[in-house]
């Protein structure tokens, strides 16, 4: 039997190779998001597995990368429901503390955060993606997940709450608390403080 398929409305064949060469990338995806080498890449094997028994869907109305991505979203996400209905909250959310100690007893900042550059600028320079990456990687499990989901993904408040069984402001909440750990860390890493070129 061919390992081929032709799409209806792009003549484009298919084979699994041309998916499978999309696995370091949906890896490093799966990897960010759900944070186990051993989930992510049943996830990635699940979504290719997936993509090649419904290959003749694939319309080219976008990029390859982008259906696929398209599919291991809506696999991550039927994960993290999955966990989130079995696993009990923590008692005390990871990272409360951490973002207390910015902050004084009257609400305003124990130390001013530093003045933050061109987000533009500091994309070009070397090392910052890596240290936005490894500062990702140290947020507390569940506000990086939501925090991926928002910002990497782009879902919208209202499909995050809907498929994650959360209030619009516990979103809210997560996110903030995402961010302000994230300008901690990169602030540690020096790409905080108002140095010019």
């Amino acid at each position: 039997m061919p390992s081929t398929a032709t799409s209806a409305f792009t003549g484009v064949a298919i084979e699994f190779e041309t998916l499978a060469e999309q696995r370091p990338y949906l890896m490093k995806v799966a990897r960010l998001e759900l944070r186990d080498e051993h989930l992510a890449e049943d996830c990635v094997s699940d979504v290719l597995t997936q993509a090649f028994e419904h290959r003749a869907k694939f319309r080219g109305d976008s990029s390859l990368r982008t259906w696929l991505t398209s599919i291991l979203k809506n696999r991550i996400i039927d994960l993290l429901r999955k966990q989130w209905r079995e696993q009990p909250l923590d008692d005390a959310p990871s990272g409360d503390q951490e973002i207390d100690n910015l902050f004084d007893e009257t609400g305003h900042y124990a130390e001013m955060p530093s003045h933050v550059r061109d987000p533009a600028e500091l994309c070009q320079e070397d090392g910052f993606l890596v240290a936005v990456q490894t500062c990702v990687d140290k947020l507390p499990k569940r506000i990086g997940q939501v925090f991926v989901l928002r910002e990497v993904f782009g879902t919208d408040t209202k499909d995050l709450c809907k498929d994650l069984g959360l209030t619009s402001s516990n979103v809210w909440v997560q996110l903030y608390r995402a961010r302000m750990l994230l300008r901690t860390c990169l602030e540690k890493s020096g790409f905080g403080n108002a140095r010019t070129g």
